[in-house]
């Protein structure tokens, strides 16, 4: 469920544009002044599915969240507002595994041991763009094959766990950006900022395993708030 973040100042190389009109009245329009200049806004999102394993006869139910966050900058232009969107970043990308007897109801079923892999890359899956990692981080960028785009830049991060039902990769300290600045994308009122990512497990009953990886489109409104 997406909800709205706070807005905070910050600055970065500007991306996409579009123009929007000025409200009739944009002299004397306290509102959209003060919503001129650079802000980041974030946004929580929450994205995921489930996979039936019939060999292991497990379901494996992946979920990924956290906030997206990114910079609009608003700037008079001739007699309307540009706003341009860019560097989006996730913050705290978190990846749960719960496996069960099935997908829809169901009991908690254990696994002898258990692998979550993450892999993030820009929404054009293009190798150019800059993905960007947080100090400290455990993420790794490499050019790696997704499964929507062929290679791209990415970035990746897997982790394994012993025996059970439910597994947690945290990534509280670890923020993935991209350096948005060439692909001109321009985002209407009403449009969405979206970044790419491939979300998969492994899961093992004694010998035998099973995989499953899957893509995902995670989108947040791109905020006009301030502005009309």
């Amino acid at each position: 469920m997406i909800r709205r973040g706070l807005a905070v100042a910050a600055g970065a190389v500007v991306a996409g544009a579009v123009l929007a009109p000025l409200p009739a009245h944009a002299g004397t329009d306290v509102g959209a002044a003060s919503a001129l200049g650079k802000k980041a806004f974030s946004y929580s999102y929450s994205e995921g599915y489930c996979f039936y394993s019939k060999p292991l006869k497990r379901a494996m139910k992946v979920r990924v969240s956290g906030k997206l966050r990114y910079v609009r900058n608003a700037y008079k232009f001739n007699r309307g507002i540009r706003v341009r969107f860019h560097d989006p970043t996730l913050v705290e990308p978190k990846v749960t595994l719960a496996t069960a007897t099935k997908c829809s109801g169901g009991r908690a079923a254990k696994v002898s041991k258990a692998r979550i892999l993450q892999l993030w890359y820009d929404w054009n899956c293009k190798s150019s763009v800059g993905v960007v990692l947080g100090r400290g981080s455990q993420f790794g960028v490499s050019l790696s094959g997704t499964r929507s785009c062929g290679k791209t830049k990415v970035a990746s991060r897997s982790t394994g766990y012993g025996a059970g039902s439910g597994f947690v990769q945290h990534n509280t300290g670890a923020p993935v950006g991209w350096s948005w600045g060439r692909d001109g994308k321009g985002i209407k009122k009403g449009g969405k900022i979206c970044v790419r990512g491939d979300a998969g497990a492994t899961i093992w009953t004694g010998n035998r395993s099973d995989t499953v990886v899957k893509p995902l489109k995670v989108c947040v409104p791109a905020s006009y708030k301030g502005l009309s």
